[in-house]
């Protein structure tokens, strides 16, 4: 019998998620690449604190992220305090657990895009499903499976043909030496310890997703 898959996990130090969310009613909220970078800075603000980004794609009616949870250290606290929010107070009088701690972070990523965006759109309401999707990834196979998987977001909907020739996703970020917000080294790693080596494994796993992925249409 297959697996139930618990689409809403919760947030465990150390472990790895495939975090998805789209819009409501299938609307494109990102229609432009300015709307594609708010979002990578919101995430950069509220959600790279607290995790590891080791994937990412931003279509335009909805986002893809394979992320890992931060453990709690003391910096990390400090960064909680800093917030300052309810849930933050809440959470170091240890009235909330962590996760829902860091879930309250993607409410208020998708809360601040979306003031932003509303305001320059000239509507209101909200932006995002109410409630956001994170599947727990348990073994090796199942992390490269969704790695590739983000990627190839872009190919599947028929946007493009090419892993790299899709601009907001961090395809290209392992690649290159630029910075970024992915946690490029540690992801990179995880293929081969030598990283020359490591990128040309990384391509060839991609390209052999694409490569199955279009001999079942999918």
């Amino acid at each position: 019998m297959r697996k139930q898959v618990n689409f809403w996990a919760n947030f465990e130090e150390g472990r790895s998620y495939h975090i998805y969310n789209r819009s409501i009613n299938k609307e494109k909220i990102f229609k432009k690449d300015t709307d594609c970078e708010l979002f990578l800075r919101k995430c950069n603000k509220l959600i790279l604190p607290y995790f590891d980004i080791e994937a990412y794609c931003i279509m335009q009616t909805h986002y893809h992220l394979l992320a890992r949870v931060k453990p709690l250290s003391d910096e990390i606290l400090e960064k909680i305090k800093w917030q300052g929010t309810v849930k933050s107070r809440q959470f170091l009088q240890k009235e909330i657990s962590y996760n829902d701690f860091l879930v309250d972070q993607f409410k208020r990523l998708f809360q601040s895009y979306a003031t932003i965006y509303n305001k320059e759109k000239k509507r209101n309401g909200s932006l995002f499903q109410k409630r956001f999707k994170r599947i727990l990834i348990e073994d090796a196979f199942r992390w490269r499976y969704i790695l590739a998987y983000i990627h190839h977001n872009p190919i599947h909907h028929k946007f493009e043909k090419e892993y790299e020739n899709w601009r907001f996703s961090s395809y290209l970020a392992f690649l290159s030496d630029e910075i970024t917000i992915i946690s490029r080294i540690n992801v990179l790693k995880k293929f081969d310890e030598n990283l020359e080596e490591a990128k040309k494994i990384f391509v060839d796993f991609h390209e052999n997703f694409k490569i199955e992925k279009t001999k079942n249409n999918l």
